[in-house]
């Protein structure tokens, strides 16, 4: 290989791997944290951390928000709350192939989609949908 080639594959490598070095950095919690996310009350668990990467997730519609927290080992939690859900029930948000459950006094719709495990609910005006990649977390998170 000549230095021509050896320049052209650093320059290679610095587009593709400096992005990913660049990427955010995350604090990782210690402790689980109680937060408020849209004026709905959750428990993020311990070694997770808030995510600022901006992501497309739009299950709620335009209308919805939603926070991303990621650990170390490829662990995801996405809470997406829909604020003005007006009155709408549980089953306006049934995905195919979902069953209905209760998490933590909170009737709603349970399904899977890729790797991730999702519970859909009404709390007050406000319609839901927290996705984990490991089903126990989400006794966890809903509260």
């Amino acid at each position: 290989m000549n230095f021509k080639h050896l320049i052209l594959v650093a320059l290679i490598l610095m587009v593709f791997i400096a992005p990913a070095c660049a990427s955010e950095h995350i604090n990782y919690s210690n402790q689980s944290t109680n937060i408020t996310f849209e004026g709905v009350e959750f428990v993020i668990p311990v070694g997770f951390g808030e995510s600022k990467d901006v992501q497309n997730f739009d299950d709620l519609g335009s209308q919805g928000k939603t926070t991303f927290y990621v650990n170390e080992y490829g662990g995801e939690i996405i809470i997406t709350v829909a604020s003005d859900w007006l009155g709408m029930s549980i089953d306006d948000l049934y995905k195919e192939g979902a069953s209905k459950t209760k998490i933590n006094g909170h009737e709603g719709w349970n399904y899977t989609e890729g790797n991730l495990t999702y519970f859909s609910y009404v709390d007050g005006d406000s319609g839901i949908i927290v996705g984990v990649t490991n089903q126990t977390r989400l006794s966890e998170v809903i509260i």
